[in-house]
């Protein structure tokens, strides 16, 4: 069973080289009549932003079904293990609900004086780094914990 999933795997790995390689192919090697304002793009740009865009919402869906199936196989198997990857999980969206919660949509004034105002980039922007902070903190305690060796003396 093991060797059919490693032969599908390799399949779609396969395929969506080919896939890039080509998209790839007709972004560098069909030509450069597109005008984009002042400047003249290849013909194909709108094809690669398309092609990644998807690659990138492909990657993002197989991620949450992967999570997924493994939080149930380790739910159904090893319910403690599991339990503590739910619990994980789930800090982690309430993470990014609170700092999305929090975020502001203020307007943003740029290095060459003009005004950034779409309110839910800004919010999602302040939201991942608000996110960042907090976790990098998180990280910066747990290391300093570990390496002062109190997790050694719980045990």
């Amino acid at each position: 069973m093991a060797k059919l999933s490693y032969k599908f795997s390799y399949r779609i790995l396969y395929v969506l080289f080919a896939i890039i390689i080509v998209v790839l192919g007709l972004f560098y090697f069909v030509g450069y009549n597109n005008p984009m304002g002042e400047y003249n793009a290849p013909q194909h740009t709108e094809t690669l932003i398309i092609l990644l865009y998807a690659l990138a919402i492909f990657a993002f869906v197989m991620f949450f079904i992967g999570k997924f199936t493994h939080v149930v196989s380790l739910l159904k198997n090893e319910p403690k293990q599991g339990l503590r990857f739910l619990i994980f999980d789930i800090v982690l969206i309430a993470l990014l609900a609170i700092t999305w919660a929090i975020g502001s949509t203020d307007p943003v004034t740029l290095t060459d004086g003009s005004v950034f105002s779409d309110a839910s980039m800004i919010k999602l922007t302040d939201c991942m780094l608000n996110s960042l902070y907090i976790l990098l903190i998180v990280g910066v305690v747990g290391l300093l914990l570990n390496l002062s060796g109190i997790f050694k003396k719980i045990k």
